[in-house]
């Protein structure tokens, strides 16, 4: 094999090992996710609106691009809020729109891709903790305008912990093209001595990543 097939060959790798790993992990997170929302649907159905809560959020934070699961379980947690606010249960609907605004900021990545449901739930969560405190309405205003702004500073990501979320993905793609260089050899059989590099590189980029993802 000449060097410009085996360069080739080594990219188509490269390539095809980046996909093969978005492809299961995005199969293991809808997976997930519809389990989590079908367990929810079942406690919906006992009565168990809690709970059924709590499963539509983990259901919504297993967020994949396109994934039906994500909408359906925002709509579920949109629907238990409204319900219970209209049949006069104000702390299960505090609860709900608690449970939209973790799944958003859960499912965080470089960018917010459930913007508007986390800005939705916010500005139920301040109207609603208005209503709590001010009986009269005389100061509800004030209060919802105080309890807004606070909720979204907490919503700002840490920079610090943006800065380890690229490089933990750029350590991981280095990982995959080290992997696919060194520890492949002209034959595509894989040698494990050349290899363990690329694999510790992945490890810790994916290691940073997750932990980064968790806590910006």
């Amino acid at each position: 094999m000449t060097a410009e097939g085996n360069w080739r060959q080594r990219v188509a790798l490269f390539a095809f090992s980046i996909v093969l790993i978005f492809a299961v992990f995005s199969a293991r997170v809808v997976t997930e996710g519809e389990s989590e929302l079908a367990a929810s649907d079942a406690a919906f159905d006992r009565g168990e609106l809690t709970t059924a809560l709590d499963h539509a959020r983990r259901g919504a934070a297993l967020y994949a691009p396109g994934a039906p699961h994500v909408q359906r379980a925002y709509e579920r947690m949109t629907a238990l809020a409204l319900g219970a606010e209209a049949s006069g249960q104000p702390k299960i609907a505090f609860l709900a729109w608690q449970a939209v605004r973790g799944a958003a900021l859960e499912s965080r990545h470089v960018f917010l891709p459930r913007q508007a449901e986390l800005e939705r739930a916010n500005e139920n969560l301040a109207r609603l903790e208005a209503l709590s405190r001010d009986d009269s309405g005389s100061d509800r205003p004030k209060i919802q305008t105080r309890a807004l702004a606070r909720l979204n500073a907490d919503d700002a990501p840490d920079p610090a912990w943006i800065a380890v979320l690229g490089a933990g993905f750029l350590l991981a793609l280095a990982g995959l093209a080290l992997f696919a260089f060194r520890g492949l050899n002209p034959s595509g059989k894989v040698s494990f001595r050349r290899a363990r590099w690329g694999v510790l590189l992945f490890a810790i980029g994916a290691a940073c990543w997750t932990l980064a993802a968790y806590k910006a």
